[in-house]
């Protein structure tokens, strides 16, 4: 070609142009190289990200919906193992099939409508066992460059804890409900600082007496008669403060059916609060008490009108509990000891005795106690003054309907002026005792004498002037007035603790032997028997013990007057004793004098007390000797049938001290 030629010039061009784009195609192919290597990076980012993410994430490819990937967690879930790429999901959990989960992909893969659901309950076999759990989760389409649904993109959140944990919350307020409703305890549940009604039970309600549609209403709408009554400040002071309100035996008027009723209740009103803390209602859990606040008033009432009474008394009234300690005295004791009510309550009463009788009275008081016996003491009680004054105390318990202590009711009698009585009582019959027994045993000397210068046969003379018998009848009647006037000397030597034994050795069957022909020589129509079941030899005071046979003795052929046979017995209770025991078949004693007949001058009623005489103080003098001789008196008697007495001594009698 020449030079100049414009097919040459052409030619340059388009090879020029041409290198130009081969240049711009060499740098676009480095761009795409370029963007292929960022592209790179962000699929595995992205796949990094998919693969450590906590949610359950998985591809499923085509209509068949092979697993393309699936990351860790959702394949923790399903417990098929790490093996579950290129296989189709429905191969891997067939189980889905009946649950409706196939429905859905089919919905998202062929009308391309993605698919979400919350707390969508899904079974599966997870090693060989059907498990259970809650999933929130999204199926979305998965398209390529031409927009063509090639997948199924699934992120799902296992939400089985939390939708367990809402079960058992429904669960637990529907127990809750169902015990607040089936209480018999009032209950009801208020919001707000309205206090709107929330939950209140049958119970509640049928008090209240406003119909069963409360809820959602004000309590005080509902109740606007308590409004006045100073209700609405206790509830607004719970709800602001958080301080419980308790009340017992409040009493409250309501309107019910168109009546306004007093009622009494016991309630708590306490703060609810929300999971911060937050105060956000109070709830009210009461007690209709009418009744028993009805019979409380009427209980303190008379309790009132019982300490006004036994404050009048002029006697020296207390009550303890069960195990003895006082619970209350009345005005006479405060004013006797001169103290307060509280001083005097926080004293023992055994500070108040006698010290001599202290430990007597301690003893007969816890022997009460451990028995529930009356108690029943004479004792001396010191006075504001120090003064010690006899009183005649007694004291009763008081049971329940099962027989149970509950209580004692004790009651002190001043006994001063009949004790100084008895005492100058004492004294003149130990003076006249001592004055008539000398003159009395002259005279049974004499009768002795003029017994003993009659012949033994008077012949007629007897018949016409019968000296023997009488002076017999005499003799007698003397030697009973002198058993008497002795008893009235030894109740003198027991007051002023005179009464000593002459303690000796005796067989005690030869001595009630010649007691007992004493006896028949002196009552001729009488029938004494003896049984002895053992022989013994006694330490002990002859006369004394011979005095208590007499008394036993001459006490049953009194009190037998259609009887004229009395039966003794001699026999050994336990080892080291032996004991005596004398049966009548005449009156009987009843039940309530058999604890009162070895008291000083206590006679046994008859149907004619002139029937019986005497005294009154044999028996009190045999229990005395008896106990001196470290023994006790028995008395067995059925009223109508007769009276056994028995006193049982120690072989061998140790002197006791005072």
């Amino acid at each position: 070609m020449i030079e100049g030629d414009p097919r040459i010039t052409e030619l340059e061009e388009r090879l020029l142009k041409k290198e130009d784009e081969l240049e711009k195609l060499r740098q676009e192919n480095e761009s795409l190289k370029n963007s292929n290597l960022d592209l790179q990076e962000e699929i595995y980012q992205f796949k990094g990200l998919v693969y450590t993410s906590t949610s359950l994430i998985t591809f499923l490819k085509g209509p068949d919906y092979i697993v393309e990937f699936a990351n860790e967690p959702i394949k923790e879930v399903w417990g098929k193992g790490d093996n579950v790429e290129g296989k189709s999901l429905l191969e891997v959990l067939p189980e889905l099939r009946t649950q409706g989960i196939k429905d859905y992909l089919d919905q998202v893969f062929y009308q391309g409508e993605p698919f979400h659901a919350r707390s969508l309950p899904v079974e599966h076999d997870k090693n060989g066992e059907m498990i259970k759990h809650y999933f929130d989760f999204s199926y979305m389409p998965q398209y390529n460059a031409d927009k063509e649904i090639i997948g199924i993109g699934i992120i799902a959140q296992d939400v089985t804890d939390r939708i367990k944990t809402e079960i058992e919350l429904k669960e637990s307020e529907h127990r809750y409900k169902d015990l607040i409703h089936s209480s018999n305890s009032l209950i009801a549940i208020l919001r707000g600082p309205d206090m709107v009604i929330e939950i209140a039970n049958d119970a509640i309600k049928k008090v209240w007496g406003k119909g069963p549609d409360v809820e959602g209403r004000s309590l005080f709408d509902v109740l606007p008669e308590i409004v006045d009554q100073g209700m609405p400040e206790i509830f607004r002071n719970v709800y602001e403060t958080g301080e419980a309100f308790f009340a017992q035996e409040s009493p409250i008027m309501h309107l019910k059916d168109g009546e306004m009723i007093l009622g009494y209740f016991d309630f708590i009103y306490q703060a609810l609060k929300d999971s911060n803390g937050e105060i956000e209602g109070v709830s009210i859990i009461a007690s209709e008490v009418t009744n028993q606040a009805l019979l409380n008033k009427q209980i303190k009432k008379s309790e009132r009108e019982f300490r006004e009474l036994v404050n009048f008394m002029p006697h020296k009234i207390s009550l303890s509990d069960a195990e003895g300690n006082p619970v209350f005295y009345n005005q006479s004791w405060l004013n006797f000891v001169g103290k307060t009510f509280e001083e005097f309550l926080g004293q023992s009463y055994l500070d108040m005795l006698h010290p001599e009788e202290r430990e007597d009275i301690e003893k007969e008081v816890e022997r009460c106690l451990s028995t529930g016996e009356n108690l029943d003491v004479e004792v001396q009680i010191r006075d504001k003054d120090g003064n010690y004054i006899w009183h005649l105390s007694k004291a009763t318990p008081i049971k329940d309907e099962e027989g149970n202590i509950t209580s004692w009711i004790s009651s002190s009698t001043e006994i001063q002026k009949l004790k100084e009585d008895e005492k100058r009582q004492e004294d003149f019959l130990k003076l006249v005792s001592h004055e008539l027994k000398t003159p009395v045993t002259s005279i049974k000397g004499y009768i002795q004498l003029l017994l003993s210068l009659l012949p033994e046969d008077m012949g007629d003379t007897e018949k016409r002037l019968p000296i023997k018998p009488y002076l017999n009848r005499i003799e007698t009647q003397v030697e009973r007035l002198i058993r008497l006037l002795s008893e009235m000397l030894d109740l003198s030597r027991i007051e002023q603790n005179e009464l000593d034994l002459k303690i000796e050795k005796f067989n005690l069957n030869s001595h009630i032997m010649e007691i007992l022909e004493d006896l028949k020589y002196s009552n001729k129509n009488v029938e004494l028997e003896l049984e002895q079941d053992l022989n013994c030899d006694v330490h002990a005071d002859r006369d004394r013990i011979g005095q208590v046979v007499i008394n036993f003795v001459t006490n049953a052929l009194k009190y037998s007057p259609d009887s004229n046979r009395v039966k003794l017995r001699i026999y050994e209770p336990e080892k080291d004793h032996v004991s005596v025991s004398v049966e009548d078949f005449g009156i009987g004693i009843n039940e309530k004098e058999q604890n009162q007949i070895f008291k000083r001058f206590y006679r046994i009623s008859g149907n004619n007390d002139d029937t019986y005489e005497g005294f009154g103080i044999g028996l009190y003098l045999s229990n005395e000797i008896i106990e001196r001789h470290n023994g006790k008196i028995y008395v067995k008697s059925e009223l109508g049938k007769g009276s056994e007495f028995t006193f049982t001594i120690p072989l061998n009698h140790q002197k006791q001290n005072g």
